[in-house]
């Protein structure tokens, strides 16, 4: 017969704290193990598609994260110097995945099947809704923050851009109607658009604001008929449009309110430059009102 205190014969008290010994033991080794309990990784090395969220990941204080941007992003200066990885409708996938990033910030496309590529790479990628309108910035802001764990710095952001957006905004109510021209071909600003919005704010209304689209082909027939006060062209040639067939029968001409030499890149993009395009656009549609 055993002796007690030898091996084979345990109190029930004993037995006690040796199960309680031998839980903790495991609740530690699970928590070492388990995803469950590991605290998120941070991404170090981040990959820009679209020049507005590599704006916005500076704007954050994040820019020194970037390991590669598109083609177009040349906001702020700094980004000019950072590795190109092609444009965000079909970017370097290659080239992407060598740059070893941990995160990819790409817009919610249809047609692209950019984030599909690198996603079955195990790259991460974070699709971003287009922006319809100026208050969808809010979103983004507070959507490229959270993935790079700087909430509070997209509060503040945030904060400060509805300042200045108020700021700038057209305060009266003189109103301009007008023609918003993005491109060359007619392709121009629907009500699904932020430059759109943009205009708004600055006193605008744009003459094709009530066409449920982003952007889309417009016939200059339909924009002579709506005959507006200014139209709003950036990076387009004013002398082109003033040739047009009948544009000397608009006011806009008439009254020499073609404002095509305006920061393309400013108007372009939705950015927390953004209040500076608004100022600049409502400054120069106050000479015509």
């Amino acid at each position: 017969m055993p002796i007690s205190g030898e091996i084979g014969i345990v109190s029930a008290e004993k037995s006690k704290l040796n199960k309680d010994k031998m839980r903790k033991i495991g609740l530690i080794l699970i928590g070492i193990a388990s995803p469950l309990f590991a605290a998120p990784v941070r991404a170090e090395r981040v990959v820009s598609l679209l020049p507005s969220y590599t704006e916005t990941i500076f704007a954050l204080g994040a820019g020194d994260r970037l390991v590669g941007v598109s083609n177009f992003c040349n906001r702020p200066a700094a980004a000019a110097a950072l590795p190109r990885v092609g444009d965000y409708f079909s970017p370097d996938i290659e080239r992407i995945y060598a740059l070893r990033p941990d995160m990819v910030f790409d817009g919610l496309w249809k047609n692209s099947a950019a984030s599909e590529k690198l996603s079955a790479l195990g790259i991460k990628v974070v699709r971003i809704p287009e922006e319809k309108k100026v208050a969808d910035i809010y979103r983004t802001v507070r959507t490229i923050a959270a993935e790079l764990g700087l909430a509070a710095e997209g509060g503040k952001l945030n904060a400060r851009l509805k300042k200045d957006f108020a700021a700038a905004s057209y305060p009266g109510k003189r109103r301009l109607r007008v023609y918003i021209e993005v491109d060359a071909g007619g392709w121009s600003a629907g009500k699904d658009s932020f430059m759109s919005s943009l205009a708004d704010l600055a006193g605008a209304d744009n003459i094709f604001g009530s066409e449920k689209a982003g952007y889309f082909q417009a016939s200059w027939e339909t924009v002579v008929k709506a005959d507006p006060a200014v139209i709003i062209c950036p990076g387009g040639d004013a002398a082109e449009i003033k040739s047009r067939p009948m544009a000397g029968r608009l006011r806009a001409v008439r009254s020499g309110a073609v404002l095509c030499g305006l920061d393309r890149d400013l108007f372009a993009r939705l950015t927390p430059s953004s209040p500076s395009a608004v100022r600049a656009l409502r400054e120069a549609l106050d000479a015509y009102r």
